[in-house]
């Protein structure tokens, strides 16, 4: 994150595009259905909450001191301009249509709202400034009030913006979370029956959508992803059984149209389209959907669905970026030769802004900072603390009202090896879970002597009276799995692909990279990436083919993804059904790759 923010582009995005710097929930001043600089009146509300969000996160979580500067001014800015009447916005005030709360027909008022009041809370919890809590809860009753008495999702648009209120659940989640008030939960259920009843374009997430097992999900995936967690909102917060089925068969459609790298597949619309790697998908369905699945972890405690967060982080997400992120694929593919430089405005290619829509590379900066929100999980019950995503880190909380450090070292996801290290203020009793990752049965635990060892199907708990010093060491088992995937495009019949742990690992193909444009005088470009070599294209995979792992050094722990640490060493077979010796590397080290490759029987 901190190259992220320095060397790539989320630092410095205000000097590449000025999409993000039209200050719009300082100066409120947009109309709905009106463009500017040829733009949708909310996408810069949007840009602007998206590119705040992320830096404001990645600020606090690397202790960069400058980036921290910067958004304390940011949010002084926001509560030195908001009214009387706690409105967080971009629109203008006024009593004529189009103006803020009066909008006939297509609007981003809930969507741009929603993006900057992520940014604010991150900001409080990472602060505790109580004002800013309060500005949020201010401005979020407002909006509740203004749409208590009708619908919001009514405002007929064949635009998105209506629809991308959807986000707005988060807010409330979240809020909740934080007071413990049921007014938050109260409106999320009334404005879930306004989604129901409405009109919006991308109505994927309607229950009766849901519950309809033979349709599969269809139109704007980034739809989908912002709001996968509220039927299982609504399910927990009523008890029906109607809204359990509903969250249950979100799983079961998303199951059907995830490719091996572990997004959904969506050239900006799902299609029903089944995903496999010859699917493509949007870069704002893979980071939209991380903070989903950790509300929902966090309300059933389904920690296999951490899997999924990973599975789809560590490898669609990094393999759609370069390394730094300096540049990032807007729609992109496991299997990949060849980007087309010119379809959909470009969006296959490698950029620092996507002139046609700049969410992606904005929320490409959102990506790891929302992982890490997900890492840790509080046990409510027993006052205990879950290890729920691994990576280097160290989390400081309180349990039993003991402060309590944690770290943890690991080089996860190239590295098999954990080591937890405790620092309580105090010795303090309470249970420590460490996650299973991706049905690993085997898993080594050292642990202080007098600890407690349950072995669950999912986790591993140790109940101790933890003090200073402590140390919990762990060594997954992860063995080669075969992966099977049905005929696409370029795997004629039936295919497989390898994954150990969370890593899936493809065949690379080399490049040449050439920078086309750059923005602005700023450093940051648009490339052209092209294939240097497609030999081992059309090599094919025997159902038992034996591939083993090849760990190797970590001589680079802040560059992993560009020195590809660890290996996959086997046999593919070519035209010919000769052995070809190849070692498969993970998919987010690569551009060009092939993840699935066609069975070859023995005949």
């Amino acid at each position: 994150m901190e190259k992220d923010l320095t060397e790539g582009y989320v630092g410095h995005f205000h000097r590449i595009h000025p999409t993000v710097t039209h200050d719009v929930f300082v100066k409120q001043d947009r109309l709905s259905k009106r463009r500017f600089s040829f733009e949708k009146e909310w996408w810069s509300g949007e840009h602007e909450g998206y590119w705040k969000d992320s830096v404001i996160r990645m600020a606090f979580l690397t202790g960069n001191r400058e980036y921290i500067r910067k958004s304390h001014r940011w949010i002084s800015e926001i509560l030195q301009h908001t009214g009387e009447d706690g409105y967080i916005g971009i629109y203008k005030e006024g009593d004529e249509p189009y103006t803020r709360f009066r909008h006939p027909g297509g609007n981003g008022e809930l969507w741009a709202t929603s993006r900057i009041l992520m940014a604010m809370l991150a900001y409080y919890e990472f602060t505790g400034n109580p004002e800013v809590l309060d500005a949020v809860e201010s401005a979020a009753m407002l909006d509740m009030d203004q749409y208590r008495d009708h619908n919001y999702f009514a405002a007929e648009s064949r635009g998105g913006g209506v629809s991308h209120g959807i986000g707005f659940f988060e807010v409330l989640e979240w809020l909740y979370r934080l007071t413990g008030r049921d007014d938050y939960l109260e409106f999320a259920g009334k404005l879930y029956d306004d989604f129901n009843r409405g009109r919006v374009r991308d109505d994927d997430l309607k229950t009766s959508r849901l519950l309809d097992v033979k349709r599969p999900f269809r139109k704007h995936g980034a739809h989908i992803a912002e709001g996968l967690f509220v039927p299982a909102l609504i399910a927990q917060m009523t008890g029906l059984t109607e809204y359990h089925e509903a969250a249950a068969k979100v799983f079961r459609k998303l199951n059907f149209h995830t490719t091996p790298g572990g997004a959904m597949r969506c050239d900006e619309w799902i299609k029903g389209r089944r995903g496999t790697a010859d699917e493509r998908y949007e870069y704002c369905g893979i980071a939209e959907m991380i903070s989903p699945l950790g509300r929902i972890i966090s309300m059933t405690g389904d920690l296999e669905l951490s899997d999924r967060i990973e599975t789809m982080v560590l490898n669609a997400g990094q393999g759609a970026r370069l390394p730094v992120l300096t540049a990032l694929s807007y729609l992109t593919s496991d299997n990949r030769i060849r980007i087309n430089h010119r379809e959909i405005g470009g969006r296959e290619t490698y950029d620092a802004i996507h002139r046609a829509a700049a969410c992606c590379v904005l929320n490409g900066g959102r990506t790891m900072p929302y992982f890490v929100e997900s890492m840790w999980l509080k046990d409510l019950r027993e006052d205990g603390l879950t290890a729920n995503l691994f990576g280097p880190c160290r989390i400081h909380t309180e349990l039993s009202g003991v402060r309590l450090q944690v770290s943890e070292e690991t080089g996860y996801p190239f590295s098999d090896h954990v080591r937890f290290t405790f620092t309580p203020a105090q010795p303090v009793t309470f249970p420590f879970t460490i996650r299973k990752p991706h049905r690993c049965r085997s898993v080594e635990v050292s642990h202080p002597p007098g600890a407690v060892m349950e072995d669950h199907e999912d986790r591993i708990t140790l109940r101790h009276t933890w003090q200073k010093g402590d140390h919990v060491n762990v060594k997954f088992h992860f063995q080669v799995r075969r992966m099977k995937q049905p005929g696409s495009a370029t795997v004629p019949g039936r295919g497989l692909y390898l994954k150990r742990g969370p890593l899936v690992y493809a065949l690379p193909f080399g490049h040449r990279i050439r920078k086309r444009k750059e923005y602005r005088g700023s450093g940051f470009f648009r490339y052209r990436i092209t294939a240097t070599d497609r030999k081992g294209w059309k090599y094919t995979i025997r159902p038992d083919s034996d591939f083993h792992f090849m760990a190797g050094e970590d001589d680079h722990p802040l560059s992993p993804w560009e020195n590809g640490t660890v290996r996959l060493a086997g046999r593919l077979f070519d035209h010919h059904n000769q052995p070809v010796p190849v070692q498969l590397v993970p998919m987010g080290s690569t551009i060009f790759r092939r993840v699935t490759f066609s069975v070859k029987d023995h005949s």
